[in-house]
């Protein structure tokens, strides 16, 4: 069994090391799964920094989600899970950076046997995510505003992807031409490549309309931009940041449009959502992706083994899809 771990918080440049383990003892209620596909996803560079919501003694091992096939399971409930294929939930409790992940068959949910794993690897976070950032917060009808900022993310293209199935509307902004593209091939119905009068160019993108509600992944001062646009009552949800400034909203729009600014972690939602709730949301998301409405763009693959190179190139910016680890 090979694994990658994070020895010390830091660079992951210089915090990730290989292990290679023998077989693991499963107890009553573990499963066996057998990788086929995990992604790089910048929580996980997050968790290596020492910067992210979890923070786990060290070593420790690696990867918050992934797809793979249950080949051993212990004497428990797990025993009818082998043979399946499923996701592993990202609720941090074991690592997906590896050719096998022994896991308690709580961790898992089974899934279709059709599809590509690489975008089935990618089932569990930004697809859920961007699910239930659009049905958690706001009351929305087809025809209404969604705004989001980082547009081009893979959470982001997820949005758009479920918006566009649901019929509302999205005000898309990024900080590049190319990512603008990207958007708009994606099917964003209006783009903005932010400039230095970012809250004219929503207004005029808007045309008099109003988002019902925003989603933020970047902080910073884009956040009371977005926030300014939405209706009486609308929600802002900041679910990521790229900056540690914070993601205010002003007192202006909280008292007169009584705008509501909240947080969405979706490992939180994991630890209190009842479990129907959780298969029933990985169930349709998993049809979908199974379908080919829902995808994200795919960079680079790479084998346990290159992970140097992995991890480099995950943190390069400008990258046009997600970087994944593909296991034999």
């Amino acid at each position: 069994m090979s694994q990658l771990l994070v020895t010390s918080y830091g660079d992951p440049r210089e915090s990730v090391s290989l292990e290679r383990a023998p077989h693991p003892v499963l107890g009553t209620d573990d499963i066996l799964v057998e990788m086929e596909a995990a992604p790089l996803n910048p929580s996980d560079l997050l968790l290596v920094r020492g910067a992210y919501g979890v923070r786990p003694p060290l070593p420790s091992p690696l990867g918050g989600e992934g797809v793979g096939r249950v080949v051993d399971a212990g004497v428990g409930a797990g025993r009818q899970l082998v043979g399946r294929r499923v996701v592993i939930l990202p609720n941090y409790e074991q690592g997906t950076w590896a050719d096998q992940v022994a896991t308690s068959y709580r961790n898992v949910v089974p899934i279709r046997d059709d599809g590509d794993p690489l975008q089935l690897a990618m089932l569990p976070i930004n697809p859920a995510t961007a699910y239930l950032l659009l049905h958690k917060f706001a009351k929305l009808a087809p025809g209404d505003w969604v705004g989001l900022n980082a547009a081009n993310s893979a959470v982001g293209l997820c949005v758009i992807a479920l918006a566009r199935l649901q019929g509302l509307r999205t005000l898309n902004i990024v900080r590049r031409e190319a990512a603008a593209q990207t958007v708009r091939d994606a099917g964003g119905d209006r783009v903005i490549v932010a400039g230095d009068d970012l809250p004219a160019q929503i207004a005029d993108a808007l045309d008099g309309a109003r988002l019902g509600l925003a989603l933020d992944a970047t902080a910073g001062p884009v956040v009371a931009d977005l926030a300014a646009a939405l209706r009486f009552r609308g929600v802002i949800v900041s679910y990521a940041y790229v900056t540690e400034a914070p993601p205010a909203v002003r007192a202006h729009d909280v008292i007169f449009n009584e705008v509501t600014h909240t947080g969405f972690w979706l490992l939180n939602w994991l630890r209190d959502a009842p479990r129907t709730e959780i298969e029933q949301t990985y169930h349709a998301l998993n049809d979908l992706v199974a379908g080919g409405e829902l995808t994200v763009p795919v960079d680079a693959v790479y084998r346990l083994d290159d992970y140097h190179e992995a991890i480099e190139h995950a943190m390069t910016p400008g990258r046009s899809g997600k970087v994944l680890f593909t296991f034999a």
